[in-house]
């Protein structure tokens, strides 16, 4: 009877056929990871840029339910707008849209502090006692609704994403 001789391990062929396969699931694994990556980077950075609209939002309606009155507003159909309040203080409270720079500034008698960048739009309606009635005269003013737009980034374009609130003046 002939001697067998039993060869332990692999050939070539498997060994090389064995690193393509790991070498193709590898790169497909990464291919997910970094799509997976930018897709949250991209949310994080719509989030971050809608929160900035927000923000201005609530520190504007914060400052205006507790003022006396409004001493200047721009235009309702102004979509770089400025407001100015006055506070039971008798400080003048005051926010102007930077349309160039796409700044939200704020201040005491002047606005010029950043609030917030990344604003397209900073829009200002004066409203009468009944809630809908739009006015510029300061005198009839007894509600403030105001609106920012922020542009998040998509494949294709921007995308604009409008946010609006509505605050009544305190002595009213």
């Amino acid at each position: 009877m002939k001697n067998r001789q039993t060869k332990h391990g692999f050939t070539l062929l498997e060994l090389m056929v064995t690193t393509a396969m790991l070498a193709a699931l590898t790169t497909a694994t990464m291919v997910l990871v970094r799509t997976s990556y930018a897709a949250w980077n991209r949310h994080e950075e719509d989030q971050e840029t809608r929160q900035a609209g927000i923000a201005v939002l609530r520190h504007i309606v914060r400052h205006v339910r507790q003022a006396t009155a409004v001493s200047a507003i721009s235009s309702a159909t102004d979509n770089s707008g400025s407001l100015s309040i006055l506070t039971p203080t008798g400080q003048t409270l005051v926010w102007d849209h930077d349309s160039g720079t796409k700044r939200i500034l704020f201040g005491v008698t002047n606005a010029d502090q950043v609030l917030a960048t990344g604003i397209e739009q900073l829009n200002f309606v004066g409203l009468r006692t009944d809630g809908t009635t739009a006015s510029t005269d300061v005198g009839l003013i007894h509600s403030v609704r105001a609106t920012t737009e922020v542009q998040l980034e998509r494949p294709n374009g921007l995308e604009p994403v409008a946010a609006s609130c509505q605050a009544w003046l305190r002595a009213w």
